[in-house]
């Protein structure tokens, strides 16, 4: 028998050996995991999409959440559109809504003055968090959706 052969008969009978070993330290270990995760359960990532939206700390991807409720401010001048927008989030935080959608179109040549106005106005306003732009089926960048600040006061 060559070199090579002895070595691998060799670490064949070590692998052989340690995985008995590791069965059972694998057994030993499943069996506390097991323990653990029965006392412990991990969330149901359904019911958190749900519900009232888990707790305050638990961090929700945007993206997860549904869309609450939506504003259509096409046809709309600046002033009227920002005052419209102020309201709507007033209600949806009244309301308890996680996420809206504002659909203010995309303007000439994609620069509208809505679209730049609003998101500002959206950034400043102290009920707002994240925002982003939808897919372009629910309105790409015509229009925003944004995440709503919950009141941990309640």
């Amino acid at each position: 028998m060559s070199d090579f052969g002895r070595i691998l008969d060799q670490w064949e009978a070590n692998v052989s050996s340690r995985i008995g070993r590791a069965d059972d330290a694998d057994d030993s270990t499943a069996k506390q995991i097991a323990a653990y995760l029965d006392s412990n359960p991990p969330p149901n990532k359904d019911a958190l999409d749900d519900d009232d939206h888990g707790s305050p700390h638990h961090r929700v991807r945007p993206d997860r959440v549904r869309i609450d409720d939506t504003i259509d401010l096409h046809g709309l001048t600046l002033e009227a559109a920002l005052a419209a927008t102020a309201r709507f989030i007033d209600e949806s935080v009244e309301n308890g809504y996680r996420k809206v959608l504002v659909v203010h179109g995309k303007g000439e040549n994609g620069q509208g003055i809505l679209r730049r106005e609003i998101r500002t106005f959206l950034e400043k306003h102290p009920a707002t968090g994240a925002m982003g732009n939808p897919k372009g089926a629910d309105g790409g960048r015509g229009a925003l959706w944004v995440m709503l600040r919950i009141n941990e006061t309640e």
